[in-house]
């Protein structure tokens, strides 16, 4: 029999519980996952986008210095080297000595030529002196003798003078019977001396001019004993610039550093015999380094000259230098290969070429050294 027949209340069913919540599928999950990696990397990616935009960075870029490749420039044996690799050198410090007895016995025999030439020079200019005084003593006496043969030469023509008006005076009164004949004769002779005394007058002054000349032409000696000088004279130019060579020859012997460095390799001991170009050592300078970067011929455009820029060695973790563009290269690293890639097969792979771009350090750091490995990453001025 039912409840409801019974007439008593039917009893009330126990409610439902709620089901659970279904959890999401994988599916729905893995997408999500997907859009917020994809929201965090497109933030990401636009930070590093806008970084490259306003950077060029380079991680192959490496120090470098003046390396100097020190030769020898003269032969012999080297006798000193006085540095080591890794010494610290001032300029003007010796760095290595070549053996100089041979270029300082070769000096002191053309010094000893050139004393001869010059005491030859001292004994011509004295004999040249002693010429020329004696010439300019012949010269005076000649010319006094020359003065005084005009002089008895004016005297005798007065005489020729005096002599004829008194003979003319004779001659007219003995042609009148006014005088006798002995003193016609007397006034005659007397006429005639004073021509034949003119004439002696007049060779003793050619003779006399003569003798002058012939002083005067001794003169000519003094003249080739100046030649004598000058010869020599020439003779001791030319040794004093095979002086000046050998000299020259004797100061390479003695190789000094021509500016502040470090040693950076030695390629000789001290015992060998070295000639002209031998390499000795190869040193930089401290305080000019800078930083050389390859740079990609796609972003060169963005790079203008004083361009700051940092710069990280990876000896130095952590530490950070100040530099700026101080050098754009002109053409591009492969324009300086020793082997041209002239491409005879046609097949053509093209690559990105890269130019070649100095920094200068903002500050020397005596730490650094050329060919250390450095990240450069240089500003974008737009």
């Amino acid at each position: 029999m039912s409840a409801a027949q019974s007439g008593a209340e039917p009893l009330p069913f126990p409610a439902k519980k709620a089901a659970p919540a279904k959890p999401a599928s994988r599916k729905k999950r893995l997408i999500l996952g997907g859009v917020v990696a994809a929201v965090a990397l497109a933030g990401g990616g636009g930070a590093l986008v806008h970084a490259r935009g306003q950077h060029v960075y380079a991680n192959d870029a490496r120090i470098a210095s003046h390396v100097v490749a020190v030769s020898a420039e003269a032969a012999g044996k080297l006798v000193e080297l006085a540095v080591d690799p890794g010494d610290t050198v001032r300029k003007g410090q010796l760095l290595a000595r070549i053996e100089p007895r041979d270029a300082e016995y070769a000096l002191a025999k053309i010094d000893a030529q050139i004393a001869a030439i010059e005491a030859q020079q001292a004994q011509l200019r004295v004999q040249q002196g002693a010429v020329r005084s004696r010439v300019a003593s012949q010269v005076g006496v000649s010319t006094a003798g020359v003065s005084e043969a005009e002089a008895a030469y004016q005297a005798q023509q007065a005489e020729v003078r005096a002599a004829g008006s008194a003979f003319q005076r004779t001659r007219t009164l003995f042609e009148k019977g006014l005088v006798a004949k002995s003193r016609y004769d007397e006034d005659l002779a007397r006429l005639t001396a004073a021509e034949q005394s003119a004439s002696r007058a007049k060779a003793a002054i050619a003779a006399a001019r003569a003798g002058l000349g012939v002083t005067r032409t001794g003169a000519q000696d003094a003249a080739v004993l100046e030649e004598q000088v000058a010869v020599l004279e020439a003779q001791k130019q030319a040794l004093i610039a095979d002086r000046a060579k050998q000299a020259l020859d004797l100061d390479r012997r003695e190789i000094r550093a021509a500016f502040d460095g470090v040693i950076d390799q030695t390629f000789v001991d001290a015992g060998e015999y070295v000639s002209p170009g031998s390499r000795l050592l190869m040193y930089h300078s401290t305080g000019d380094l800078w930083v050389d970067v390859n740079v990609k011929e796609t972003e060169v455009r963005k790079l203008t000259l004083g361009a700051p820029a940092t710069v990280k060695v990876d000896a130095f973790p952590g530490r950070r230098f100040e530099a700026r563009v101080s050098r754009i290269g002109g053409a591009a690293t492969s324009q300086f290969a020793l082997l041209p890639n002239p491409n005879p097969s046609g097949n053509f792979t093209k690559v990105t070429q890269r130019l070649p771009v100095r920094l200068e350090l903002a500050e020397a750091d005596a730490r650094l050294r050329p060919g250390m490995m450095v990240e450069a990453t240089i500003d974008v001025v737009h």
